[in-house]
């Protein structure tokens, strides 16, 4: 895993005394890619959602650190997401990356959903079972989410809506 040319390392939790450490190494990354500095997708800037705040941090960086298990508002931490929290700002940036330009992956797997009124773009790297989202918006972009695909079947159910949304990008 991660012998890909353009993912980060992993952040791992072993490496820190305490959640609160481990946490707030976290947070600095997210703010520094993310805060302090934007990215761009398809030439719009990449902001979050910022709002509401807990705990002094923005709602989107729960969204790429925690999953919903119960799908009740309460976020967990995901130790899976937390890990990769350097490879969101990545897959936004390289997300053009594919089999012809990189003998490292399969490429980026990227594909438009519809989603209200709007439509949100995915992009997964398969052979690393992670996703990034993001929703582009009249003059900007927004990150929805970012998560890895622990479930064999969630891997090959987005691989399928891949197939099905390929040619909508």
């Amino acid at each position: 895993m991660n012998g890909n040319c353009w993912l980060p390392n992993l952040e791992y939790y072993d490496y820190y005394d305490s959640w609160d450490e481990y946490q707030d190494t976290l947070y600095s990354i997210f703010k520094s890619d993310f805060i302090d500095s934007h990215s761009q997708f398809e030439g719009k800037q990449v902001n979050i959602r910022r709002h509401p705040i807990e705990y002094g941090k923005e709602e989107a960086f729960f969204h790429v650190t925690c999953q919903d298990y119960l799908k009740d508002g309460e976020r967990v931490p995901d130790f899976r997401r937390c890990e990769r929290i350097r490879w969101v700002r990545a897959f936004i940036e390289n997300y053009k990356c594919d089999s012809t330009l990189c003998d490292e992956c399969d490429g980026v797997k990227v594909w438009k959903m519809p989603y209200k009124s709007n439509y949100r773009v995915h992009m997964l790297l398969e052979e690393e079972r992670y996703m990034v989202v993001v929703e582009p918006r009249e003059n900007y972009c927004l990150l929805i989410t970012a998560f890895y695909l622990e479930h064999d079947h969630t891997l090959r159910k987005k691989v399928k809506e891949y197939e099905a949304n390929r040619d909508c990008v």
